[in-house]
C-alpha cells in the first residue's frame, strides 16, 4: 500500500503542476496550452489519481484488504489515472477520454465492494466515516450512469448538467468523509485524540444531507422544489461542519506543534467551505455559477483546503515524513490564492471597482498557486527522504518525524 500512497502523491504533483499552469495562463496567456484540455486533465487527475487512489490505498490497509486482488485493483486505478491525464491533456473530451472515464465506473463499484467485504464485522468511528465515504462513491457512480442514459435519450441540457454535478458533488463528499475517517485512523501516529461524540454527531447530521446540495452548482438549480431542498440542505450543513471543526480544533490542542497548526487550518477550511456553500442556501448560488473565479474559489477551499490537506496529513504520517513546513506553505499559499480569486470574482456583483483590481486578483491567485505547489514539493521531498531512511540510505536520526 505505501507504493500506491507514493504514487498518489506523484499524481498530486502532476495535477498541481498543470493547475499552476492554468493559474498563470489567466494572467499571461501563452501558446501550446489548450486551456480546456489542461483543465480536464487537472481535475480528473486530482479526482482519480490523487484523491481516489490515495484514499483507497489507506482505506484498504485499514480494513486489511492488502492481498493480490486489492493490489491489482489499485494498480488499475493508477493506470486509469495516468491514461486519463494523457488523454485529456492531448485531446480533451475525445473518444479515448470518454472511454477511459466510462471504464472507471465499474472500477469504483468493485472498490466499494472490496472495501465493504473486508470491513464487515469491524467497528470504529473511523470506519463509520469510511463506510459513508464509499456509499457516496457508489452514489456518485450512479450519477454518472444516469448522465449516460440522459444523453442516450436526448434529455435537456439542464437535466444532463444536474447529473454531471451529482457525480462531481458526491465524489467530492466521498473525499471529505473518507479523509476524516483516515485522520481518525491515523490519530495515534499523529499524536492526537479526537472527541468521538462530536464526530458521531457530525456524521449523523451530514451523511443524510450532504448529497442534497448538488443542484446549486447548476445555473437555475437553486429554483423550484429541488432548488429549495438544496438551499435548505446547504444551510443545515453548517451544523455538522461546526461540530467537525470543533473536533479538529479540540484534537489540535493536545497535539505536537507540527500537527497542531495543520489541524487548526483544517478546522478553518472546513468552516469556510460550509459558509461558502451556505451562501447558495441564501440565494447567492447564481453568482458563483456566473463567475468562474468564485466557483474556483469554492472548489479550492473544498478540494485543496479540506481534502488535500487532510489527505496529505494522513499520507505523510503513514510514510513517516515531516508535516510542518509543507503545511505552512500549503495553507499560506491557499490564503493568497483565495484572496486573489475573491478579488477576481468581485465584478460579478456589479460594483464599481478600481481598474486593474480583478487582474491583480489573478496575479495573487497565481502567486498563491506557486506557494501551494512549493508545499507539494516539500512534502514529496520529505516522503523521498523518509524512504531513504527506511532503506538505510540516510541515518535514522535525520529528524524525519511527522511532528516536524
Amino acid at each position: 500500500m505505501p507504493t500506491f500512497v507514493r504514487a498518489s502523491i506523484g499524481f498530486y504533483l502532476l495535477a498541481m503542476a498543470v493547475g499552476l499552469g492554468l493559474r498563470f495562463f489567466f494572467v499571461f496567456p501563452f501558446g501550446g496550452f489548450v486551456f480546456q484540455h489542461a483543465l480536464h486533465a487537472h481535475s480528473h487527475t486530482l479526482y482519480f489519481g490523487w484523491c481516489a487512489l490515495g484514499i483507497l490505498a489507506l482505506a484498504f490497509r485499514r480494513v486489511g484488504a492488502t492481498g493480490r486482488w486489492a493490489t491489482r485493483l489499485l494498480g488499475v486505478v493508477a493506470a486509469l489515472s495516468a491514461g486519463t491525464f494523457v488523454s485529456f491533456l492531448h485531446g480533451g473530451y475525445s473518444a479515448p477520454s470518454i472511454a477511459l472515464s466510462a471504464l472507471s465506473l465499474p472500477i469504483w463499484g468493485v472498490a466499494v465492494a472490496t472495501f465493504w467485504k473486508h470491513a464487515r464485522g469491524k467497528e470504529g468511528i473511523d470506519l463509520a466515516f469510511l463506510r459513508t465515504g464509499v456509499v457516496y462513491l457508489a452514489v456518485a457512480s450512479t450519477g454518472a450512469v444516469i448522465r449516460t442514459l440522459l444523453i442516450a435519450f436526448q434529455a435537456s441540457t439542464f437535466a444532463k448538467s444536474l447529473a454531471v454535478f451529482g457525480f462531481l458533488h458526491n465524489f467530492a463528499w466521498f473525499f471529505v468523509f473518507s479523509v476524516i475517517g483516515l485522520l481518525v485512523s491515523a490519530a495515534g501516529a499523529l499524536g492526537v485524540r479526537f472527541d468521538e461524540r462530536l464526530l458521531r454527531w457530525q456524521l449523523r447530521l451530514a451523511a443524510p444531507i450532504a448529497w442534497l446540495t448538488f443542484p446549486l452548482g447548476v445555473a437555475g438549480g437553486d429554483q423550484g422544489a429541488l432548488g429549495i431542498t438544496a438551499r435548505v440542505g446547504a444551510v443545515l450543513l453548517l451544523i455538522p461542519a461546526a461540530l467537525g471543526a470543533a473536533a479538529l480544533w479540540k484534537a489540535s490542542s493536545q497535539s505536537r506543534p507540527g500537527v497542531r497548526g495543520a489541524f487548526r487550518w483544517l478546522a478553518f477550511w472546513l468552516t469556510a467551505e460550509a459558509l461558502l456553500s451556505a451562501t447558495g442556501g441564501f440565494g447567492l448560488a447564481g453568482l458563483a455559477v456566473q463567475s468562474r473565479h468564485l466557483a474556483i474559489l469554492y472548489l479550492h477551499v473544498l478540494l485543496v483546503g479540506v481534502v488535500s490537506l487532510g489527505l496529505m496529513l494522513a499520507h505523510v504520517t503513514s510514510l513517516g515524513a515531516p508535516v510542518r513546513v509543507g503545511a505552512w506553505l500549503h495553507n499560506g499559499g491557499l490564503v493568497v490564492m483565495a484572496a486573489g480569486l475573491a478579488f477576481a470574482g468581485l465584478p460579478v456583483f456589479g460594483w464599481a471597482l478600481p481598474e486593474g483590481l480583478p487582474r491583480l486578483g489573478l496575479v495573487l491567485a497565481a502567486i498563491g498557486g506557486a506557494i501551494v505547489y512549493a508545499a507539494a514539493i516539500c512534502w514529496a521531498v520529505g516522503v523521498v527522504r523518509a524512504r531513504q531512511v527506511e532503506r538505510g540510505a540516510l541515518p535514522a536520526g535525520s529528524g524525519l518525524t511527522s511532528a516536524n
